[in-house]
């Protein structure tokens, strides 16, 4: 009679006593399977026997640590061996939640970042650090490893609307893994409706993509949590300058080394200057409205995976090369002629190299600590998505046609008009009356940016604010006419 199979289990293989009576090898957990399979666990297990007292307890608290981490090394051995089934057509009883998962984050995700590799290595292009996909790859099996966790068990015919409710309710009592209140004294931030909603659409593509494939008859429809409130706030152009002029002058500050026999562990302002790379990154968002993550992967030069800028044309082509268009549309735009002198000028003097947006003359991946020190120094609150915000507004507000600015965005006109089209500047203006007629013709869009069709409107703007100056200040208001009159 063939012997029957035992499957994946933990066994500990006994310790060895030297001759003189002490521990000459620890006992040690293994992972033994059918076919002759033993592996370590790197886990291993004390002799209690003849200990007492708190020598006992310590022995026996490291044999249970021990044995916790060998059972977590068995779970992740049954993972790495199962393979889910490719048979096609079965009901969603059949089918578990976790095998879609793995199967989508395998075929998918990680075959993305294989071909986008193979895309580097026959271009001979090296990476100083990991580039950016990968990251986007690593986040994205983060939150398929911590979907997996809570749908454990769980089959496609278990997914409806109450069960993702639950799945909401139980991730909303976590709080996130890359919190540290032991470290920064601050309570820990709580996962958000909108985090587990971010992990369920990712959910929601792996079942599709499984159904679209045919290894499932049955249409499984994933429930989502409401969107939150959207956020419309922009800066407005005295923000920006403040903004800008911060970044520019910001001092890196340093302590003075121990050994100084004067000035030993005091601050002190350095030359290095570490934000004026995003004083690049915000004039990009704010003149073209694009996305933070193509303006950090913006090159001079089509590269895989990134978006490029062409210099010579005045084109900036958002989507990045090799990537499939998604529904944030990212459609190529002409960079307004401002900001095509100063990117020029940029990398002429090498101020910018390789990329748009260089630190220490490597590329950034993301600018989210840096922006939000920029703006707290400057007394604003906000992200890099706002520079977007701010670029939606300040063309409605300028009197461009929406079809123009919807398209300059990379936007549906019916999304730019429901979120901004209360900022257009004719917005209500025959329903309100009383207003000024416009003395301009609506602008085209290369007008927006220009400084001599809104020289008037820039003119009175820096007057009044010259007069509420000097008003502050106490001072009297004195030009070439009041100085003649008083001579």
């Amino acid at each position: 009679m063939p012997r029957r199979n035992s499957g994946p289990r933990l066994w500990l293989r006994p310790g060895e006593v030297a001759k003189d009576g002490g521990t000459e090898r620890l006992a040690q957990w293994h992972i033994k399977d059918d076919g002759g399979i033993r592996r370590p666990a790197g886990c291993f297990a004390r002799d209690v026997r003849g200990l007492k007292g708190a020598a006992k307890a310590e022995a026996v608290a490291y044999n249970e640590a021990e044995e916790a981490k060998a059972a977590q090394a068995l779970a992740d051995y049954i993972t790495a061996k199962h393979r889910p089934s490719v048979q096609k057509g079965r009901g969603a009883g059949e089918i578990l939640v976790v095998d879609v998962l793995l199967m989508w984050g395998e075929r998918v995700v990680q075959k993305r970042v294989e071909d986008l590799r193979a895309e580097d290595a026959k271009a001979g292009i090296v990476h100083a650090k990991p580039p950016i996909y990968e990251g986007r790859a690593g986040r994205c099996m983060a939150r398929l490893l911590q979907l997996g966790e809570w749908w454990q068990g769980k089959t496609l015919a278990d997914v409806d609307g109450d069960s993702c409710d639950a799945y909401v309710a139980w991730r909303c009592g976590q709080a996130w893994k890359s919190a540290r209140p032991d470290e920064t004294g601050n309570d820990a931030r709580m996962v958000s409706p909108q985090g587990a909603r971010r992990e369920l659409e990712d959910m929601r593509a792996a079942i599709n993509w499984h159904r679209g494939r045919g290894y499932c008859r049955e249409i499984v429809e994933v429930s989502l949590p409401a969107k939150g409130k959207r956020k419309e706030h922009h800066l407005e152009r005295t923000e920006a300058a403040r903004l800008l002029l911060g970044m520019w002058r910001k001092r890196a500050v340093m302590t003075v080394r121990k050994d100084s026999p004067t000035r030993a562990g005091e601050k002190v302002l350095s030359k290095k200057r570490p934000h004026r790379h995003l004083v690049r990154f915000v004039l990009l968002g704010m003149y073209t409205g694009t996305r933070a993550g193509a303006i950090a992967t913006a090159a001079f030069e089509p590269v895989p995976g990134r978006s490029w800028l062409d210099v010579e044309t005045g084109m900036f082509h958002r989507l990045a090369v090799g990537q499939a268009a998604t529904n944030k549309r990212q459609p190529p735009v002409r960079i307004p002629d401002r900001l095509l002198a100063h990117i020029r000028r940029w990398k002429r003097t090498g101020a910018s190299k390789d990329f748009v947006v260089e630190f220490n003359g490597a590329p950034v991946e993301q600018v989210n600590k840096g922006f939000g020190v920029a703006l707290a120094d400057a007394g604003l609150k906000g992200t890099p998505h706002m520079l977007r915000h701010t670029t939606a507004t300040w063309l409605l507000q300028r009197g461009v046609k929406s079809w123009d600015a919807a398209n300059y965005l990379g936007m549906s006109e019916k999304i730019l008009l429901e979120v901004y089209g209360h900022w257009a500047a004719d917005y209500q203006a025959g329903i309100a009356g009383g207003r000024k007629k416009r003395s301009l013709p609506p602008p085209e869009l290369h007008d927006a940016f220009s400084i001599h069709y809104h020289r008037d409107k820039d003119l009175r703007l820096a007057s009044a604010n010259r007069d509420a100056r000097l008003a502050r200040l106490g001072l009297p208001l004195r030009s070439l006419a009041t100085v003649a009159k008083a001579a």
